[in-house]
């Protein structure tokens, strides 16, 4: 009896949390959250960027984030952030998720561009469960190349106009005596 009440309670010393958020233009934020201590020591023997700790399969391939920034624990006993942000394709179907550096189960939430909310419970060193990314996505109407020379354009109007009128009006007075 006396064995079992000292026996140790294993406890999660990583407190991983990793928030996925996407927008509707396929732009997405991941803050993977843990311990600064803990994540501190435990990419010390790593080289390299953050980003290589992750991974973000979809739809058979990988997407690797743009930028990655990192944001120090805000006060005593809160946990540092990775922020990770890339973009997925419009037509994106599925994802799964990766991340190397945990051994402890940790939660995943998901924040899709239509407003729903997914919970993932993942298992440390294991990837995710598929996670649907169907028809959040919204691929822009008009690309920005198209959409710049629309409003060139407009601003040349007016002045192309203006130009022609008064090339007709300065034709018009030639040859005039008074």
């Amino acid at each position: 009896m006396l064995c079992w009440a000292a026996a140790p309670e294993a406890h999660d010393i990583e407190h991983t949390q990793v928030l996925l958020t996407f927008a509707r233009d396929g732009s997405f934020i991941v803050d993977v959250a843990n311990d600064p201590a803990w994540l501190k020591l435990r990419l010390e023997p790593f080289t390299g960027s953050f980003a290589d700790r992750v991974v973000l399969w979809v739809d058979g391939k990988e997407i690797r984030p743009t930028s990655v920034e990192y944001l120090p624990a805000s006060a005593e006993g809160a946990l540092a952030t990775h922020r990770l942000r890339g973009r997925m394709p419009f037509d994106a179907h599925t994802l799964r998720w990766y991340y190397g550096l945990v051994i402890d189960p940790y939660p995943m939430t998901i924040r899709r561009a239509d407003g729903r909310v997914i919970v993932e419970d993942v298992r440390g060193d294991a990837w995710s469960r598929t996670i649907d990314l169907t028809g959040q996505f919204d691929a822009p109407r008009v690309s920005a190349t198209t959409a710049a020379l629309a409003v060139a354009a407009l601003f040349l109007i007016p002045i192309a106009i203006r130009l022609r009128s008064n090339t007709k009006g300065h034709n018009g007075h030639k040859g005039k005596t008074q």
